[in-house]
Formats: C-alpha cells, structure tokens, sequence
C-alpha cells in the first residue's frame, strides 16, 4: 500500500500527479481512464434499491433501526436532489447516530453542478424527486434463493443496458448506489460465482461484521446449491437467486455504455467490484473504459481486504485520498473510526472534484462542511413523511 502511494506521488515521468486519489490496482487502466475523463463533467447517476436481506438484525448500518432503514434510499435520493428548504425529512443516520453519506455527495454534486438523475430499481419507498422508476418491488431475502427472480432480473439487465447506451451526450458517467445490505448482496453473489470472497468485503460498521454476514450468506448458498449448476450457464442467475435489484441493472448498464464508448466509473466500494465481475463474466472479458472508484476508509478497512478482492477479481479501483481527520464536526471525524465508510457515490464524486476543478482535499471537506453544518437531527422520519 505506501508503495502504491508513493507511485502516485512522482510518476515515472517525473510528473506531480493527483493529491485527492491514488491507483489501487491496475495502474495502467487507471492512469488510462483517468486521462480520458480530466477536465470533464460527468453526469451522476444514483441507483437505489433495497433488498429484504437487510431487514436481518445486525446486518446493516444504512439506518438508524430497521424501520427506518427502510427509508434510507428513498431519503438519501430527496436529500441529494431537494434545495436546503425543499427538503422536509432528515437524513439516514447510523445506530451509532453517524449521518450518512450524502452529505458528501451533494457536497461534490452542488460544487461541480453535476446533472444528478435517480434511477429507483427496487426500493421500499419511493422518493419524492422526479425520478426513473422501475421499482418492481424490493429483493427477497437472500435465504430464499429466489432474490429477484427471473423475471425482475431480466428485465432489469434489459433496461441497464437501454439506459447505458443513451447518455452520448454526456463524456463519461458515475453511479452511485444506495442499497442497505448490498455488501450482503455482494458477498452471496461473488460466492455463488465461484469466488471465496468471505472476510473480503467491506461494512457500513466500523468493527465490521463478518463472522454474521459470513454465516447468513452461507445457510443461503447451502440452502439453495440447487442454483450452482443454473448459474455456472448463466453468471446473470446469481442474482436471481442471491442478489439484489441494482446489480443486475448496473451490470447491463455497463455493457449498454460500453457499447455507446461512455467511461463509466462504478462509485462504489465492495458492491460495484460485485458488478464489475458480474458484468466481466457476462461479456467474456474486462469492460473497457469502466473503473471502480471508492473512499480511503474502504481501501484501508482494517476488517477488510478490497485490494485483495479488486485483484481476485481483476478489477481497476481507484480510491480517494481525502479525510476527515482535520474536520470540527464529530459526524464526519466518525468516518475515520470506520463509520460508515462510503455510499451515494461519495468516493468517487471526491474523486471527480480532483479530476473537473482541481479541487484540492481542503477546499472538498470544505464544501462538505458548509452543507453537515445546515443539518439537525432531532427526530427520526416515517413513511408518512415521505408520501
């Protein structure tokens, strides 16, 4: 890792390079998107989605308690979209009281005046902003072996791929996520394709969770082995059977901007190499001009091992460099004790503001202070507040 960070700070060249990100793996296709993408503004795409495998106790820190986990997608959706006096409700918060990360994404969103669109895939509750839906209910739980289905995954891949195709007008796009449990989701669906991805994946918890994440995964692959020999034909039936609704849909996204020749960077940490490796194993090969991008509190998880897995599976990642070490609120010093960590596309909107305006790691946690410093949390959200 300080050799990897050492690279970034004289390439061979001689060349000052970027103070906000460093190349995690794959240098070469890094450096190459990189290239590509500077000085461009990107369109930013934000996926939402939920799966009923978060409801398990314990599994997820995407909201406060389970109920309103529930909200979270649809919340962090509004709050990213919606002016300060628009916007109603209060943000997600962790059990640990730590404020989710939106605030980092309408930070970068609001300081590069990024077009943001909403694509709904599968949430509980649907989001007050004008949004794309193609909200066919939520995931069931992964210990059903019958995730998504057959039907719901198809035709999620189908308008990925629609989607993906259509955004020329724009040099290159980011997609965020937010999908509570999706590092669940992931795992089940990098094991069912053959990899041993226990211990690997990152979590919301600053402890991490594996040995219950473990376990869960494990009952429903066992449970459900029935699926191995469907999904060895077909890599898209690990969702179908272990998944959730934005894999699938990112997956032909992916493949459907490939076509297009639009650089897609997956904002995200282990929940996009998931669909990096979905989408690699669908095409038969590594997608072009597609990169994973993700914050410094995923890359050095102590309680997980991202490198690890982003060169299992033969991914390009990238991470931001920016922390939180200097800022004066305690909800975002939270994020360099482990909380939380990344979502809504943070990692990888941070790392835009470097490649669009030169941003610099101050003037971003600058940015993303002006907006922590417009919000309260004095009392929780329900499901009325947001219809």
């Amino acid at each position: 890792m300080l050799k990897n960070l050492l690279e970034q700070v004289i390439d061979q060249k001689g060349n000052s390079s970027p103070k906000t990100f460093s190349y995690i793996t794959k240098r070469k296709e890094c450096q190459n998107f990189i290239s590509l993408t500077k000085g461009k503004k990107p369109l930013f795409l934000l996926v939402i989605g939920s799966t009923e495998t978060a409801l398990i106790p314990g599994l997820s820190a995407a909201g406060k308690n389970i109920e309103q986990l529930k909200l979270t997608p649809a919340l962090d959706a509004d709050f990213l979209v919606l002016k300060k006096e628009e916007f109603k409700n209060n943000i997600p918060i962790s059990p640990s009281g730590i404020p989710s990360p939106a605030i980092i994404s309408k930070a970068m969103t609001e300081m590069l005046e990024l077009d943001v669109n909403i694509v709904d895939v599968g949430a509980f509750v649907k989001p007050f902003v004008k949004h794309i839906s193609l909200n066919m209910g939520q995931a069931k739980c992964i210990s059903t072996g019958a995730a998504l289905g057959p039907i719901k995954t198809d035709f999620l891949f189908q308008k990925g791929e629609k989607l993906g195709s259509s955004l020329v007008d724009y040099p290159y796009v980011i997609v965020g996520e937010c999908v509570p449990g999706g590092t669940t989701t992931a795992l089940s669906v990098l094991c069912a394709l053959g990899l041993n991805a226990f211990d690997l994946v990152s979590s919301s918890f600053p402890e991490g969770n594996h040995f219950w994440k473990n376990q869960i995964v494990k009952d429903a692959l066992l449970e459900n082995a029935k699926a191995f020999p469907q999904i060895k034909k077909n890599p898209l039936k690990a969702c179908e059977f272990f998944g959730d609704p934005m894999q699938p849909f990112l997956a032909g996204f992916i493949k459907g901007a490939e076509k297009a020749n639009i650089p897609v960077m997956l904002a995200g940490g282990s929940q996009m190499l998931a669909v990096y490796y979905l989408a690699k194993l669908l095409m038969g090969r590594d997608p072009n001009d597609t990169v994973v991008c993700t914050t410094s509190w995923v890359t050095n998880d102590k309680n997980a091992r991202t490198k690890k897995l982003a060169e299992m599976i033969n991914a390009p990642l990238i991470s931001s460099l920016v922390n939180f070490k200097s800022s004066k609120y305690e909800g975002l010093l939270a994020y360099e004790n482990g909380h939380i960590k990344e979502g809504v596309g943070a990692g990888a909107l941070m790392i835009a503001a470097e490649l669009y305006k030169d941003s610099t790691q101050e003037e971003i946690l600058s940015n993303i202070e002006k907006i922590y410093s417009t919000l309260n949390f004095p009392v929780e959200n329900s499901k009325e507040d947001l219809n």
